[in-house]
């Protein structure tokens, strides 16, 4: 995303944002996009950015996306505003039917916790296979422990980087195949 002209005329600000939208919705494309320190977000919360402003958008690009032709249950584990890439993931799942049980492990490092928990509690009743766990940070480990299935399923991680590494680690270790983790560090 870049920023519209007259913002920084000095500058071509340039952010990575990871899309949020179901591939299947080409023509809009959804980003969370998180309150922080670069210049992007600062401009858009401070009101810098006004709606209907054109941004230059490109891509998107990338390797985190639904393993073709898996049978296996689906385990998504988002951390913080890596709920953004899963929330894309998982609407796709569902528009493309592509498994017979989806569960959700969304760990928040905020006192705040989720930012959307509404939209997974939806998920979760309107769809028999759909599981959804909110979580603490310091909870997750726990418990992705005590799942059976784990082992078994696509699992899907996303979330600042120093986070996910640490969680991928630990489910490599567990015996997860490598084949079987997918990882989108933030």
């Amino acid at each position: 995303l870049g920023l519209p002209a007259g913002i920084d005329s000095s500058a071509d600000i340039q952010v990575e944002r990871p899309v949020a939208s179901c591939p299947c919705d080409d023509r809009n494309l959804i980003f969370h996009i998180p309150r922080g320190d670069d210049e992007f977000s600062q401009c858009l919360f401070a009101g810098r950015i006004k709606p209907g402003a054109e941004l230059s958008v490109r891509g998107p690009w990338g390797h985190f996306v639904l393993a073709p032709d898996s049978a296996r249950p689906l385990v998504f584990i988002a951390i913080d505003h890596g709920f953004a890439p899963i929330n894309s993931l998982i609407e796709h799942a569902i528009a493309v039917d592509a498994a017979e049980s989806i569960t959700l492990y969304w760990a928040a490092s905020r006192s705040r916790g989720q930012y959307l928990p509404n939209q997974c509690r939806a998920w979760a009743s309107a769809l028999d296979e759909f599981h959804y766990q909110p979580l603490d940070l310091s909870a997750l480990e726990g418990a992705l422990a005590t799942d059976a299935g784990l082992m078994h399923a696509d699992v899907y991680l996303a979330g600042p980087r120093g986070l996910v590494e640490g969680v991928a680690q630990a489910l490599s270790g567990r015996g997860l195949p490598a084949a079987q983790l997918h990882v989108e560090a933030l």
